[in-house]
């Protein structure tokens, strides 16, 4: 899936070839936003579904390749895949088919992310992606479709207990085939809620001082510039109300 790049990164290849001197750069730092909706959350006898927003900036001056996005849920929130339709086709069947066909029913929201091609060269070339979140047994998936171009990943999200550790795959670190060519993540967006019945996606049990507290950690791997910590984290704040 990572062929249809080469026209896109010929020029920013030829000019890597060359040998480009890096220089070294800030640290990693990651920012960003958390909402829910409804604000109101329920109770432990009595959860809310939500549709919970986050938005993740990763600093583009410290030009990291992420390996991976790790988020945790707290004690006022839920995440579980439990009772919800599920997508069972594999990545290859949903990027051929496209998530509308191959598993609609298991949709869970919508979203978008930005990467540079080889951000410490001359030529950086920028890369945005529309994503889909698709509801998997005890995962979410990731559906990330580069505009412009036809390069389609799927990217999977491990649920264990209250964290969701999506991991991202080295066809997505370095997207064209046989070139030493990194990407850089700049950011990622998504919005996600399913319900069905009484089973919601992301629910709410509960507020704490107003608001949920979200941490969130990005691993970085060793690309031609590599970053002088192995990850950065930070904490989103959701506002709640009882």
């Amino acid at each position: 899936m990572r062929k249809p790049l080469i026209a896109a990164g010929a020029a920013v290849l030829a000019l890597g070839a060359a040998g480009v001197a890096y220089a070294q750069n800030p640290a990693g730092t990651i920012s960003g936003t958390a909402s829910v909706s409804p604000s109101k959350a329920g109770t432990k006898s009595k959860p809310k579904s939500e549709k919970f927003t986050l938005s993740v900036k990763n600093d583009p001056a410290s030009k990291t390749s992420a390996d991976s996005i790790k988020i945790s849920f707290p004690s006022t929130l839920k995440l579980s895949t439990k009772g919800l339709t599920q997508c069972t086709k594999s990545d290859d069947a949903i990027v051929t088919q496209t998530p509308a066909k191959a598993c609609k029913g298991a949709i869970a929201g919508k979203g978008t992310a930005n990467a540079v091609l080889d951000p410490g060269g001359a030529s950086p070339v920028p890369i945005h992606f529309i994503v889909t979140p698709i509801v998997g047994k005890n995962q979410l998936l990731f559906y990330l479709a580069a505009q412009g171009l036809a390069n389609k990943y799927v990217l999977h999200g491990k649920i264990s207990g209250k964290t969701l550790t999506i991991a991202i795959t080295k066809d997505v670190q370095q997207p064209i085939t046989g070139s030493p060519l990194f990407s850089a993540l700049i950011d990622l967006s998504s919005t996600l809620s399913m319900k069905k019945g009484t089973n919601y996606l992301i629910s709410s049990t509960g507020c704490s001082g107003g608001k949920h507290k979200v941490p969130v950690t990005v691993g970085y791997v060793a690309n031609p510039t590599p970053p002088t910590a192995p990850s950065a984290s930070t904490t989103l704040e959701a506002k709640c109300s009882k």
